[in-house]
C-alpha cells in the first residue's frame, strides 16, 4: 500500500515545498520507485485509517488516579 500522505510530508520535510498528491504520485512515476500501474491503482493508494480503526481521532482511556491514596512513602 502506497502511503502518499506520508511520503509527501517527507517531501515537505525536505524540501519546504509542499505538493499535491497527485505531483506526488507523478514524481514516484518519474523516479521509477512506482510503476504507472501501481500509480493508476487506486486500491493501492492509502486513503486513511479508517479500514483500520473506527475513528481517525487519537484517543486513550486513561484511569483517574485515586487521590486518596496519595503518593508511595
Amino acid at each position: 500500500m502506497i502511503n502518499l500522505h506520508y511520503i509527501r510530508a517527507a517531501i515537505q520535510q525536505a524540501t519546504g515545498t509542499r505538493l499535491t498528491l497527485e505531483r506526488t504520485r507523478e514524481l514516484l512515476v518519474e523516479e521509477g520507485l512506482i510503476t504507472q500501474k501501481q500509480a493508476d491503482n487506486d486500491a493501492d493508494l492509502f486513503k486513511g485509517y479508517s479500514d483500520y480503526y473506527y475513528t481517525d481521532t487519537a484517543e486513550a482511556a486513561v484511569d483517574d488516579l485515586d487521590t486518596e491514596m496519595g503518593l508511595p512513602e
